[in-house]
């Protein structure tokens, strides 16, 4: 019997769909408790893992049938910070249909949908990636009846396509560091063995930040499980601009390069884990190579707007094995007019609370990476603009090591320059800052707005001599405890008018001035700094129409102040309104001031009464010198009585904050006779 071709494409045809229906029906009553069970155990072989499922293997029957699992779980390993290394919320393991028709089961794709992973270090060193078989798994078996040397590694068979969705990867570098998140949108890993190229396709971002879109190859799978991924070649957008990586990471060492460029420079800042401030567009090329025991991490060029750097940053262990960073940048311009820090976000159903600004915040001294990391910063600045004066030639140096914390920072700012110096011990119960600046002919405007604070003073030259020394964890608790001496000298300035509109009218007529402000020719002060309350035992104000002396305190803890002035006209017709007047504020508070006539007769001595304008007048000859900074030592002289009315703070203020009063004991009755 001779059939046609014709007849056996029909029969084909119509054999074609009974097999696959009946393949269907073979895999959707089969019995998966067995290959799930034969799955975990050649995992548990292979990683030294348990997998985990608390719904197991299903058949999904549906135009391409698959297996799918619900969350499921991987130990991690046994010094991890949790049980787990990845969560899925559902797997789903899509089966080859050319291998149905052969009776077997085997994978062509795998999907994990809502994984949650964790990638961690030890203190050693070690990964909870490193993954060896256990010890009941490697060794030859009697009904195999094969030796040592012959028998192979178990190997979990591979899976060519690997899908994650909606998925986090949580990366910890060890306990003092904070760990990197990065969603993971969308990603497809495809390869056609562990040793060959890894094809990689994602979309991922940290939280509240910019997002990757990369494309190329990865290494391998079987590299990245070593630590070794191999040849890496990536290219894609992040955020609003785009970004490349290639290099490789292999057994000589590590060599990548990255390029980027876009809009906004501050997308860098949630990865690199540094407030990164608004401001582009931005060229960056960098490059991370292995130098011995250490990383190197190379910025060849970054230019963000009209700024433009270069640096490197070294880490390596030093030879007791304690974690070293060496950072080194050299700024040839910065405009701080370009960039701009991002406004502090309120979260939402909370009023904002009230601001209260403070002249001196609360920095804490203990880091977390103090006394276990050693820390090198060299920063150097060519040229800073976009702070209302030119700053040039400055430098910003940050050593940390077991035994002590040191910040410098010096400059030529205009015409003049600064510097200070803070070093801070840690040993001991609460430990030692010292704080030493120093401003010579510096703009005090200029000076001020580069700190952060309005002082209100315009075109003021000044300088200043600041000597501090106090214990504590915090910035505020080691000024509390300050002890030390504090020297000004400013010359020719002008006061803002709304820093004496609550003066008395008679001092305002006796100052004089205009909307614009009150002009002074001199100022000069010194504090004497003894348990966090800094003594002003001496001030002279000289303006064109009167001659001031004073004193009194300044809390560096609360911030508040209370002075006492005596005027003295510079012409006789303004005598009567040369009265003594006291003035009281703070940082957040108002200025309060009041005439004392009755200080007057307490303040000046009997006899003749020396002139303060005479003395200014005669101390304004010598070339090169402020009057008011000769003036000021004699003032104790010139007015006798003065240091005897100067303000104290009251005992309330000096009580520490946080340390209650005692309570008052209860006085048993007396009893009646």
């Amino acid at each position: 019997m001779r059939i046609s071709w014709r007849g056996l494409t029909w029969v084909l045809v119509a054999a074609i769909p009974l097999a696959v229906i009946g393949g269907l029906v073979w895999i959707a009553t089969l019995d998966l408790s067995r290959y799930q069970a034969r799955l975990t155990e050649q995992i548990r072989k292979v990683t030294g893992r348990e997998l985990t499922a608390k719904v197991p293997l299903a058949v999904k029957i549906g135009r391409y049938p698959a297996m799918v699992a619900e969350g499921v779980t991987l130990s991690n390993a046994p010094w991890g910070s949790r049980p787990d290394l990845a969560r899925v919320r559902k797997l789903t393991l899509f089966l080859d249909p050319v291998s149905l028709f052969l009776g077997e089961i085997r994978i062509g794709r795998l999907l994990l949908e809502g994984a949650d992973i964790l990638v961690e270090r030890n203190d050693v060193g070690d990964s909870n990636l490193d993954m060896l078989p256990p010890p009941d798994g490697s060794g030859p078996h009697p009904s195999e009846f094969r030796s040592l040397r012959l028998r192979t590694n178990p190997a979990f068979p591979w899976i060519g396509v690997i899908d994650v969705q909606d998925s986090v990867l949580t990366i910890a570098e060890g306990a003092g560091r904070p760990p990197v998140v990065l969603e993971v949108t969308t990603g497809t890993l495809r390869s056609s063995a562990p040793n060959q190229s890894l094809q990689f396709e994602g979309r991922f971002g940290a939280p509240q930040a910019s997002t990757f879109a990369l494309a190329g190859t990865a290494g391998s799978f079987d590299g990245w499980m070593r630590g070794l991924p191999g040849n890496i070649d990536l290219q894609g957008s992040f955020g609003d601009g785009k970004i490349a990586i290639k290099g490789g990471i292999g057994v000589k060492g590590t060599n990548i390069q990255i390029t980027s460029e876009g809009p906004d420079a501050a997308a860098f800042g949630p990865y690199i884990r540094l407030p990164v401030p608004h401001g582009g567009p931005y060229a960056l090329s960098a490059k991370v190579v292995t130098q011995r025991n250490g990383l190197k991490v190379e910025v060849t060029t970054l230019k963000v707007g009209a700024s433009e750097l270069v640096g490197e940053a070294l880490f390596r262990p030093d030879r007791k094995g304690v974690p070293t960073v060496a950072v080194n940048v050299d700024v040839s311009r910065l405009d701080v007019s370009e960039l701009r820090w991002p406004a502090s976000s309120v979260p939402a159903g909370s009023s904002p609370s009230p601001a209260q600004p403070r002249l001196v915040p609360v920095l804490p001294f203990s880091t977390s990476w103090l006394g276990r990391t050693a820390v090198s910063v060299t920063v150097r600045l060519g040229e800073v603009i976009g702070l209302g004066s030119k700053i040039q030639n400055g430098s910003v140096t940050l050593a940390s090591n077991e035994q002590r914390f040191t910040f410098r920072a010096a400059a030529t700012v205009g015409g003049g320059s600064a510097g200070f110096d803070l070093v801070y011990d840690p040993t001991g119960r609460i430990g030692q800052a010292t704080l030493t600046a120093s401003a010579n002919r510096v703009s005090l405007s200029e000076l001020a707005s580069v700190l952060g604070f309005d002082i209100g003073l315009r075109d003021a030259v000044g300088d200043i001599d600041l000597r501090l020394r106090g214990g504590g964890r915090t910035s505020r608790d080691a000024l509390n405890s300050a002890s030390g001496s504090i020297d000004i000298a400013i010359t020719k300035g002008l006061w803002p008018r709304d820093q004496t509109a609550n003066w008395p009218a008679e001092t305002q007529r006796l100052l004089g001035g205009s909307d614009a402000g009150v002009p002074f020719n001199c100022i000069a002060s010194r504090f004497d700094v003894s348990g966090g309350v800094a003594s002003l035992r001496r001030l002279v104000v000289d303006t064109p129409r009167a001659t001031m002396v004073g004193g009194g305190y300044v809390h560096l803890r609360t911030e508040g102040w209370e002075f006492i002035l005596a005027p003295e006209a510079r012409e006789t017709q303004n005598a009567g309104l040369a009265s003594p007047l006291r003035l009281k504020g703070g940082s957040g508070r108002p200025t309060s001031a009041a005439l004392e006539p009755n200080l007057a007769r307490l303040i000046v001595g009997a006899g003749i009464v020396p002139s303060l304008a005479a003395q200014v007048n005669q101390a304004a000859r010598q070339i090169g010198v402020n009057p008011c900074a000769v003036v000021a030592p004699r003032v104790e002289g010139l007015r006798p009585g003065l240091r005897a009315q100067m303000p104290v703070p009251s005992a309330d203020l000096r009580q520490r904050p946080g340390r209650p009063t005692a309570p008052a004991r209860p006085q048993p009755p007396r009893r009646k006779p």
